[in-house]
């Protein structure tokens, strides 16, 4: 696939974040490869978002502007919209990391059905770059994922493999991965590029989300990863029982 040929749906998702998703409309607008769709899905703000996006006229190649049943159901919309060959989810508030971030992964397409590369994290306004490994497995996606906003997926795997589990908060697009890249052994690769910035201001980073996300992935891996699913049960009861029994007995601090 030639880059003249190709066309990346890049899609925004939204509700009441105004601020940063003027952040992130600015970077998409801004990136110097522009063989892409822009596609958001607002769902039906209230804070002068829905103004601002019908503002940016043919801009937006499409606007989805209503309620939804969560942002896996708002990524879903999306991607029924999408008409570019591959997808790149850039959510409000995210944004991509330079003027050259697409097109330093458009560069890929047609080499796998799956892209990613690195991601700048910001905390407490420090910045870090997060690099992810060049081989994934099983044992990987038990305990993490690839970035989202630094990942180019092929349209079509959506139709293969499904659009994204509406049942969970969290974890879907993890538990997209992991169907695609590990049970589906579709093609992948690693560049070692930094794509997005992601701001951990988001649903998975607040306080409790992580008791919500082991809580999923339990409830996903029983159902249909029973082998995984033990191995990772038994992973992680090694990992973390030892520090917990220590803890309480005072041998170190929590």
């Amino acid at each position: 696939m030639g880059k003249d040929d190709l066309l990346i749906s890049v899609i925004t998702i939204n509700l009441n974040n105004l601020d940063g998703l003027k952040n992130t409309v600015v970077s998409v607008l801004s990136q110097t490869f522009q063989s892409f769709e822009y596609i958001v899905v607002d769902g039906d703000s209230d804070d002068g978002s829905i103004d601002y996006l019908t503002s940016l006229g043919p801009s937006l190649s499409c606007l989805i502007a209503e309620k939804d049943n969560g942002i896996y159901d708002a990524m879903n919309k999306g991607i029924s919209c999408a008409q570019g060959q591959y997808i790149l989810f850039l959510n409000s508030g995210d944004c991509f990391y330079d003027a050259n971030s697409l097109n330093s992964i458009a560069k890929y397409c047609g080499q796998a059905a799956i892209v990613y590369g690195n991601m700048a994290v910001v905390e407490n306004g420090m910045m870090r770059i997060q690099k992810y490994p060049k081989h994934l497995n099983a044992h990987y996606f038990l305990f993490d994922t690839i970035p989202h906003p630094s990942t180019i997926i092929l349209t079509d795997l959506f139709s293969q493999f499904g659009k994204y589990h509406t049942k969970y908060s969290i974890v879907s697009d993890w538990a997209f991965f992991l169907d695609t890249i590990i049970g589906g052994k579709v093609s992948y690769q690693y560049i070692d590029n930094t794509v997005s910035v992601f701001n951990l201001q988001g649903i998975s980073s607040q306080p409790g989300s992580h008791r919500v996300i082991r809580k999923e992935m339990d409830d996903y891996l029983s159902n249909q990863y029973t082998l995984y699913y033990v191995y990772y049960k038994v992973m992680w009861f090694m990992k973390y029982y030892p520090k917990r029994v220590m803890q309480k007995i005072g041998l170190v601090q929590e």
